[in-house]
């Protein structure tokens, strides 16, 4: 058995921008592993919120400001982003250095994303000062929320 998962205050800076609610460009089967992990990232973040003792709806202007932060958390991607089969494409343009510069923005990506989780804590300093508290998945438990993240052993769903 895996040892209990730790949270941070990182963690809830995470949980917040994964679980703001974006604009649905086409719908979301109920049953779909998407509609699972929103699921899954709202009641982790409401957990942690929980835990934290800490909430951004509690200043109107921070609040505002955080909303900025997730839309651009949110659709901060890269020209890779989301292809499930590649193959055809990555053996078209193989030689020709584009593959180089994807892997470069995809750097580029992945540090932008943990900039923004940066953001986000220093809102969140704003709201509540840190005081070094560590949560686990036994804690998330006692309060009624599971932390196992799904998955889709079969591959139905992307």
């Amino acid at each position: 058995m895996l040892p209990p998962m730790e949270y941070t205050r990182r963690d809830l800076a995470r949980a917040y921008l994964n679980a703001f609610p974006m604009p649905e460009h086409v719908p979301v089967d109920p049953e779909s592993l998407a509609a699972q992990l929103k699921t899954h990232h709202r009641q982790l973040l409401r957990g942690l919120k929980q835990l934290f003792e800490v909430d951004l709806n509690s200043d109107q202007v921070l609040k505002f400001f955080f909303r900025g932060v997730a839309y651009s958390y949110r659709g901060n991607t890269h020209p890779l982003s989301g292809l499930l089969e590649a193959g055809p494409l990555l053996r078209r343009v193989e030689g020709t250095g584009t593959l180089e510069i994807c892997d470069e923005l995809r750097q580029l990506h992945e540090k932008s994303q943990e900039r923004h989780i940066d953001l986000v804590m220093g809102i969140l300093e704003l709201v509540k000062p840190a005081a070094g508290e560590t949560f686990t998945s036994e804690d998330l438990k006692a309060i009624g929320v599971d932390d196992e993240v799904p998955t889709d052993p079969d591959h139905l769903w992307t």
